[in-house]
């Protein structure tokens, strides 16, 4: 009996000793999970940097604008181009200049010949907001319409003239497509080709057809300050206005904020806005214009909060619409990386 006692005695202990073994390697275990962590580093915003665009009077340059890199990427003349082409593999979009206030008409006819007039012409422009699917030149592959395009006019105030023009085929590497003038005078054959690095890729009518490459690389760009098209609807064609555009095709999207304080918003707020791919978001009424004197003032109500195409958040406020001198065409903003 004793023999039997004093073994259950000895197992207990065992037990015991197992538990307090295994609570130890336990706590081991733990304490130097907890020491292996990184610790979590507070998000610290950047600083707010003010900026000055060039776009000049009378509203000359396009000028590609990257946040992150707070610089100029680069800059053209409104007039240096008439049509652009989209360059992904499956792209077949074309754009007219709407800096310019370009307009086209699809004639109705597949023979080049035939078209040698606007009489009748019922004139089409892009979407303001960028859709793809709202263009002058729209759903042309299969009809080989021929368009009349008005190029409006260059920087001394001359029409640039008409040119008809019919697209002829696109694939993963280039279109091709015809024009000339409307009297059928200076008839080119043309191709361009894409470049898959870029949205779109630029053309002008002017020496028998050029390319151009003016669009920055597309990962590098996030807004074009310009001017563009914009529809009121209380005018029978679209106004041409100076306005912000963002990098639509290449992921940045933008949210308005009226009701904040500029300086009040945080990343943590960025789930709480409705952000929109709509590259006229920013647009033009940032600032006000004054029928009487036609000068400008800001919206100082007005801020936006812009998501780059590398993914980082920045919240923007315009400031100004004059430089130094106070000539008008230089916005001039707030920027900070939330």
């Amino acid at each position: 009996m004793h023999f039997f006692k004093e073994m259950k005695e000895k197992r207990h202990i065992n037990i015991h000793r197992r538990i307090i073994l295994l609570s130890s390697l336990l706590s081991l275990l733990f304490t130097n999970c907890i020491k292996d962590d990184v610790p979590v580093i507070a998000h610290v915003p950047g600083d707010i940097q003010t900026v000055q665009i060039e776009i000049g009077y009378p509203y000359t340059y396009q000028v590609y604008y990257n946040c992150e890199t707070n610089s100029v990427v680069n800059t053209n003349t409104k007039y240096d181009w008439d049509l652009s082409f989209e360059c992904t593999q499956n792209g077949n979009h074309i754009l007219l200049n709407t800096a310019k206030g370009m307009l086209a008409c699809n004639s109705g006819s597949s023979i080049f010949d035939n078209v040698s007039d606007t009489i009748g012409s019922t004139w089409l422009w892009d979407a303001p907001s960028g859709n793809l699917d709202s263009t002058a030149v729209n759903n042309w592959q299969g009809s080989n319409n021929i368009y009349i395009v008005d190029r409006q006019y260059d920087e001394n105030g001359n029409h640039m003239g008409y040119k008809k023009i019919q697209f002829q085929s696109v694939n993963n590497q280039n279109y091709t497509f015809k024009f000339a003038d409307l009297n059928g005078n200076n008839e080119v054959t043309y191709t361009i080709q894409k470049n898959q690095n870029l949205n779109f890729i630029h053309f002008t009518f002017d020496n028998g057809g050029q390319t151009l490459v003016l669009e920055p690389n597309k990962n590098e760009w996030d807004l074009l300050f310009t001017n563009h098209h914009h529809k009121f609807s209380n005018l029978p064609l679209p106004f041409v206005l100076t306005q912000v555009l963002s990098n639509k095709h290449n992921d940045v999207i933008i949210a308005e904020d009226n009701n904040n304080s500029f300086s009040t918003i945080e990343l943590k707020d960025s789930i709480n806005y409705i952000f929109t791919d709509i590259w006229d978001e920013i647009g033009y009424d940032w600032k006000i214009r004054n029928s009487q004197d036609n000068s400008f003032t800001i919206d100082a109500n007005k801020s936006f909060i812009l998501k780059t195409t590398n993914g980082f958040f920045y919240k923007i406020r315009f400031i100004d619409f004059y430089n130094n001198t106070g000539v008008k065409g230089y916005p001039t903003f707030e920027i900070q990386k939330l």
